[in-house]
């Protein structure tokens, strides 16, 4: 027991002998008129004032130790420090001598973080100087803060699962996949037709995954020189080229760390850069050109293609073992004909946006349109159905998209399109109908031995038609029967 009460006694005294050691220390270097130092206790009583502040405040010192700091200060800014644990530093502060000054509060914790505590320290020289420097570090932090923005804008992901629109059954069976997947750091590959939304896939899958605060870099492989390639996705040190810039170059791979690297149309990738691309994926390490270190790098791969990789494999224009690394997990996504139902919620999608990104105040597509979107197969997919509202939409002159704001090949073609499936549909029931009637004329003449009367009075048709029938389906009766 009295080991106990030692201990504890002890963890009393040492916050004690910490101010009082603090005193003497700040006592010893801080008697000039420049500084003004208090410190308050965590009851809020004055323990320390050192004679810079009593010759600026005219506040004897003697009068003011032992009392509470809101006596002579009110409410304070100190307290404030005393209770949140949280400083304040470099704020103005006019003096009563008609000067300015700049003042920092701080808590006081001892080694196990406990607050015992607050400080402040004021410098009374003149701070015009210290006061300009104030501004501009605080324009250089709304710089930095404005372009640490611009950068997470940049290389971050920008939509989530609520932006894939869609109700059918196939479209909700890959976003169920995505978000099955999202939690994994398992590469995927998307695939789908151009203008599916496979991109809006691997925005949504980054979103939803432990990495969602790290950066989404895309590469679109077509787009980058092949010459180019492998710097961009590797970097470069200072020198590796001609035309390499003097400080080097952060690869897309170094730029994805702790985040997701999206690879768009990776069937185009070139076979020289395959196997570098698999060694990265593989290692998670790499080198960049110029260079001879390697660097660790956390990443999550996600790819997409419009092409059926499996038939470059066959021609030899993609690696079998990049293709295993990288379709792990697999995610196809339906061409919007597949899922025509989906087309009014994607109206009303993209009409809204439209309203919040431009100010376009469409509310509606009439009957007419959307029977006219229904029977057109869009080949471009939701890219297209976008095109071609946003068009529409600036168009009109009303706040309804009519058949007259869509472009003519598309209104022109879906109806012949619809005629086309009519007439197909038309020739198929007929079709259909021979193919009953004639098994209907062969089982009920089977029946009856081929007696043709008593299959035409079963039938409730006449003889001659009855022939006649016989003649247009060709049929013929079994040789081992006789006929009557």
């Amino acid at each position: 027991m009295s080991c106990h009460r030692s201990t504890s006694l002890s963890s009393e005294v040492n916050p004690l002998i910490s101010i009082r050691k603090a005193s003497t220390i700040l006592d010893a270097i801080a008697t000039n008129n420049s500084l003004g130092i208090t410190i308050i206790d965590k009851e809020g009583i004055i323990i320390f004032r050192n004679k810079g502040n009593e010759e600026i405040s005219g506040i004897s010192n003697s009068d003011v130790l032992g009392k509470h700091f809101s006596v002579i200060h009110g409410k304070g800014e100190l307290l404030e420090v005393l209770k949140s644990g949280v400083a304040q530093l470099g704020v103005p502060y006019p003096t009563s001598l008609g000067t300015e000054a700049i003042i920092h509060r701080f808590p006081l914790r001892d080694e196990d973080d406990r607050i015992l505590g607050a400080m402040s320290i004021t410098v009374f020289t003149d701070v015009s100087e210290m006061r300009e420097l104030l501004l501009k570090f605080n324009m250089l932090e709304s710089k930095v803060n404005y372009y640490e923005k611009e950068i997470k804008r940049l290389h971050g992901a920008r939509y989530s699962f609520r932006n894939i629109v869609g109700d059918s059954t196939s479209i909700k069976s890959s976003i169920k996949l995505a978000r099955k997947y999202s939690i994994t750091r398992s590469p995927i590959l998307i695939t789908g037709e151009s203008g599916t939304g496979k991109e809006l896939f691997a925005h949504a899958i980054h979103m939803a995954s432990p990495r969602k605060l790290g950066p989404f870099i895309v590469i679109n492989c077509p787009s980058i020189p092949k010459e180019l390639l492998e710097s961009e996705l590797f970097g470069y040190e200072p020198g590796a080229f001609s035309g390499a810039r003097k400080t080097g170059k952060a690869g897309k791979f170094e730029m994805a760390n702790n985040g997701t690297i999206f690879l768009d149309e990776i069937s185009s990738l070139n076979l020289e850069v395959q196997p570098k691309l698999l060694r990265v994926l593989q290692e998670h390490r790499i080198e960049r050109l110029g260079g001879n270190k390697s660097v660790e790098v956390d990443f999550r791969v996600i790819s997409a293609t419009n092409k059926d990789l499996s038939e470059l494999l066959e021609q030899g224009l993609f690696r079998e073992d990049l293709y295993y690394r990288l379709s792990v997990l697999n995610i196809a996504i339906p061409p919007l004909r597949e899922r025509i139902g989906d087309i009014p919620l994607l109206i009303k999608y993209f009409l809204d946006s439209f309203r919040e990104e431009s100010g376009l105040v469409v509310n509606e597509v009439t009957s007419q349109v959307l029977r006219c979107f229904e029977n057109w197969q869009w080949p471009g997919n939701i890219r297209e159905l976008r095109n071609v509202l946003e068009k529409a939409a600036i168009s009109t002159e009303t706040k309804r998209i009519d058949l007259k704001d869509l472009p003519t090949y598309l209104v022109a073609r879906s109806f012949k399109t619809k005629a086309e499936n009519v007439s197909s549909n038309t020739n198929i029931l007929r079709q259909s109908k021979q193919s009953i009637e004639r098994s209907i004329l062969e089982s009920t003449l089977e029946k009856n031995n081929w007696n043709k009367s008593r299959a035409a009075k079963q039938l409730g048709i006449s003889r001659p038609l009855l022939y006649s029938l016989i003649k247009k389906y060709k049929l013929a009766k079994n040789q081992n029967i006789p006929e009557r």
